[in-house]
């Protein structure tokens, strides 16, 4: 009996130590899963090295121009970027305006017409008038359709725009700018 129960725990051990080595980690293939995890990071913009901007409202937003009254330029946006020299001292500003031009006339009319920065006066308010120049787009569209254009003025420093005047076709049209 004790060389039966001593074959049975040989037996025993056996059978448990393939088992161990039969379940081993190199058999089983790898883990394909992929985790994936999203992290959004908000960094705090550095407001000592920022440029300043300053936001304007335009009123009215539109000018009709023109004496057949054809041009219609609509200011959509108005900012100013305050501009630095290297040792941090005010230069002045850059005002951008965003305009859309639409020609009102009919295709059988056929009138074209350009309204160019250089003959826009913007008023400052120290009195003083500046012209601008176009950044990009183009402010002469096609009858019955509209175009989409950026002008830029250089802004003394201290300074601030009061108004823009267009001049079109021996017509004058104002509109005024305020800080926001």
């Amino acid at each position: 009996m004790i060389k039966n129960i001593s074959t049975l725990a040989l037996i025993c051990t056996a059978v448990i130590a393939i088992s161990s080595c039969s379940s081993s980690t190199k058999d089983k293939p790898a883990d394909t899963t992929i985790t994936k995890t999203e992290t959004t990071v908000t960094v705090p913009a550095k407001s000592e090295n920022a440029p300043e901007t300053v936001d304007y409202s335009v009123m009215p937003d539109s000018a009709i121009l023109g004496k057949a009254r054809e041009a219609l330029v609509k200011v959509t946006s108005a900012s100013s970027m305050e501009l630095k020299d290297a040792e941090g001292k005010a230069t002045g500003s850059e005002l951008t305006l965003n305009l859309q031009v639409t020609n009102k006339s009919t295709l059988e009319a056929k009138k074209f017409f350009s309204v160019s920065s250089s003959d826009a006066r913007l008023e400052l308010d120290n009195g003083t008038s500046i012209t601008g120049r176009e950044s990009s787009g183009n402010t002469n569209p096609e009858p019955e359709a509209s175009s989409q254009a950026v002008w830029s003025f250089q802004l003394p420093p201290n300074a601030s725009p009061k108004k823009l005047n267009f001049f079109l076709d021996g017509t004058r049209v104002s509109v005024g700018l305020s800080k926001k």
